[in-house]
């Protein structure tokens, strides 16, 4: 059975389970109504108001590398998603988009040679609750559906998901290929030191990135994907 904790208000659940890592099992999911400071890539801060999933899981047992396992968590949220009618399509290395817009993200940290997978998404809120600044490029499940999702459902069945892709890395692979909107799109790579300008020319299934730049191809493994 699954273990759920819930939370009321934390500053984020990445933090929690950092804090109290050794206390959670593998699959245990921690889940908080508000976040105060949820985390983003790198500096970045996300937004996390009541009516969001904010939910972080534990993974002690996974046999591969952290752009293995963001593959594999973006696919099972995608599945999921689409089993409430929502269309989902994936952006390296970590973005859930629907109609080009962001509905979430997944942001993987490693401790102690465990994973913990932090997983947003926008469900029952209005993009006007959103900053200014991020209203143009986001998307909510209730702007598209007309409805409120179950949350704490939702999330459960995203735990129980990302479980059951475990053992299936092959499938989970050529899934993700099937979702991703990055092939063949000219894009920059920018990462802390340089920035890459090229084509998408592929998808490796050790979570790197493949990019055509000025005549030469060349495997990435972090940075943010900006589309030109």
């Amino acid at each position: 059975m699954l273990n759920l904790i819930k939370l009321e208000e934390v500053d984020s659940t990445n933090e929690w389970a950092k804090r109290n890592i050794e206390k959670l099992s593998d699959l245990d999911g921690v889940i908080a109504r508000i976040q105060s400071r949820g985390k983003g890539r790198g500096s970045n801060k996300w937004f996390s108001p009541s009516g969001g999933l904010w939910l972080t899981l534990m993974i002690k047992e996974f046999p591969s590398n952290k752009g293995v396992l963001s593959q594999l968590s973006s696919v099972a949220i995608a599945e999921v998603l689409e089993n409430y009618g929502l269309h989902v399509e994936l952006k390296w290395p970590n973005d859930i988009i629907i109609s080009k817009k962001k509905i979430g993200g997944v942001l993987i940290e490693g401790r102690n040679e465990s994973f913990i997978v932090g997983i947003g998404l926008n469900l029952n809120l209005d993009v006007s609750d959103f900053p200014q600044s991020l209203q143009e490029n986001i998307i909510s499940s209730k702007e598209i559906l007309k409805r409120n999702l179950p949350i704490e459902e939702v999330a459960l069945e995203i735990m129980k998901r990302i479980g059951e892709c475990r053992e299936e890395l092959d499938r989970v692979y050529i899934r993700y290929l099937g979702l991703n909107q990055d092939l063949g799109r000219k894009v920059e790579l920018q990462g802390q030191k340089e920035t890459i300008t090229g084509q998408v020319i592929g998808i490796e299934n050790d979570g790197g990135i493949r990019i055509r730049s000025e005549g030469k191809e060349n495997t990435y493994y972090s940075g943010s994907l900006v589309y030109i």
